[in-house]
């Protein structure tokens, strides 16, 4: 407990320190948002692989989807995120060279100050609830090891990411994500180790081609296992959200020039394909015969439904010395993506809702916004259980009220109302359809092939966002 201790104040003293050399920097105003517009490639690659490389995305969600599908878990998280940063790829040159900063700005240069609010207010909720999961991940990973409560760690964790990004703003969080990226890779490469350390303990005993998807019930190497119907749905609500997902577009927009944000991005995506694809994959489908699901019950020691597969492999494998490095791993995997999480909804709120930048005093109200986005992410993280439902409500909502209003900056058709009235119905129609899928309302009336996905909010949402674009651009007002 004490060594855990020893690692977690080390690392936040670093994290901290690094928030205080950015702001000595003193950026203020817009350039406390942008860090100046003049990040390098491997600053651009390293701070988006960063923000994904996650413990409740990359980490823990990842090798959980793998334990319960197998291989086809791909189609429900690798393949659809590779896809999205090829997707930024071709377009960052387009985007890069717009004089606007943030994605609410761009739509507002095209569709007016309306179609601005709509998005950021979708952008502030999402990372809201992102920064939120992120947070309680670690906490229920990491408060054991202390001696602390969930909710205790969950505050510290906050307090923390606070300090520092409240001190630097964009620029901090850029800082920050270098170290934290070599850390987690540090990390995720000793829990592939670790995996590979039981999986020779058990491999006399168990039948590899006998293995089954701990929720799917499937040899693990049908791609299919998770159904088509729920990779169909994945596909629809991830791709058009991924492709325009607005913290890895800062990353693009604050590059010094358009080859250094493609650049940037290339290295992502080889991250990508290693850190959320091939590791993860390895260790959800060794823990398939590391900790077996008996009698269709998952094991006490994996968590609820394999949420807890990594803090299981360092309970069951590790030696003394390495528990230090994974604490440490823990906490920059997490803060990774909190601090991300926390200055997007910032930036939301205090850059495009209320255009502060502009504003005397910009920089001391831009920091309290900044503090009050890590404080709001902590209070979602006390009320968080299913990651499930968290990632897919809010890539939903991405794809169904931000990823038209941004792909539409460029469609020189497109009408102002149409996109007001698409990101407007997108927002509403999937967070209404998601709460009446959640009380089995929607089971009456729609398709069982849509029910037995769990994701049939997303293809309500979409078709209302879409049937508001048709009428928006249709109407001659």
């Amino acid at each position: 407990m004490l060594a855990t201790w020893i690692a977690f104040l080390l690392y936040a003293a670093a994290a901290i320190s690094l928030g205080w050399v950015a702001h000595r920097r003193h950026e203020s105003g817009a350039a406390y948002w942008t860090a100046g517009r003049g990040l390098g490639a491997t600053s651009v690659g390293l701070s988006i692989s960063a923000g994904f490389l996650s413990v409740s995305w990359s980490c823990v969600y990842a090798v959980q989807l793998f334990y319960w599908y197998g291989l086809g878990a791909v189609w429900l998280i690798t393949i659809p995120w590779l896809i999205a940063l090829g997707g930024i790829y071709l377009l960052a040159g387009r985007y890069h060279d717009l004089p606007a900063f943030s994605q609410p700005e761009m739509v507002e240069a095209r569709f007016g100050k309306g179609a601005r609010r709509i998005v950021a207010l979708a952008l502030a909720f999402v990372f809201l609830v992102w920064g939120g999961a992120e947070i309680y991940v670690a906490a229920i990973l990491l408060a054991p090891a202390m001696g602390l409560s969930s909710a205790t760690m969950i505050l510290l964790i906050g307090l923390v990411v606070g300090i520092y990004a409240t001190l630097g703003g964009f620029r901090a969080v850029v800082n920050t994500d270098k170290l934290q990226y070599t850390i987690v890779v540090l990390f995720i490469l000793a829990m592939g180790w670790l995996a590979w350390q039981g999986l020779r303990d058990t491999s006399e005993t168990v039948e590899v081609f006998e293995l089954m998807g701990a929720k799917s019930g499937q040899s693990w190497n049908a791609w299919l296992a998770p159904g088509l119907m729920t990779i169909l749905l994945t596909l629809a609500a991830y791709l058009p959200g991924w492709i325009f997902e607005t913290d890895l577009w800062l990353r693009v927009q604050a590059a010094r020039d358009r080859r250094a944000a493609r650049r940037g991005v290339l290295l992502a995506a080889l991250n990508g394909l290693l850190f959320v694809g091939l590791l993860p994959m390895f260790i959800g489908i060794a823990a398939l015969a590391i900790f077996p699901v008996v009698d269709g019950q998952f094991p006490a020691v994996v968590g609820n439904e394999g949420d807890a597969i990594f803090a299981a492999l360092v309970l069951s494998y590790a030696p003394a010395w390495l528990q230090i490095g994974v604490a440490v791993g823990l906490v920059a995997a997490a803060m990774s993506t909190i601090d991300t999480c926390s200055n997007v909804m910032a930036l939301s709120i205090a850059y495009d809702l209320f255009e502060l930048h502009e504003k005397p005093h910009a920089g001391r109200a831009s920091q309290a916004v900044t503090a009050a986005s890590v404080i709001a992410a902590c209070l979602f993280a006390l009320n968080t259980e299913s990651l499930w439902d968290i990632f897919y409500l809010s890539s939903g909502i991405l794809t169904t009220t931000v990823a038209f209003p941004v792909a539409a900056v460029f469609l020189p058709w497109a009408k102002a109302r149409a996109v007001r009235w698409s990101a407007a119905a997108g927002f509403a129609g999937t967070s209404v359809a998601y709460f009446l899928e959640s009380r089995g309302t929607l089971v009456a009336v729609q398709p069982a092939a849509l029910t037995g996905s769990g994701l049939a909010f997303i293809f309500w949402g979409i078709l209302a966002a879409a049937a508001a674009a048709l009428l928006g651009q249709t109407s001659s007002k």
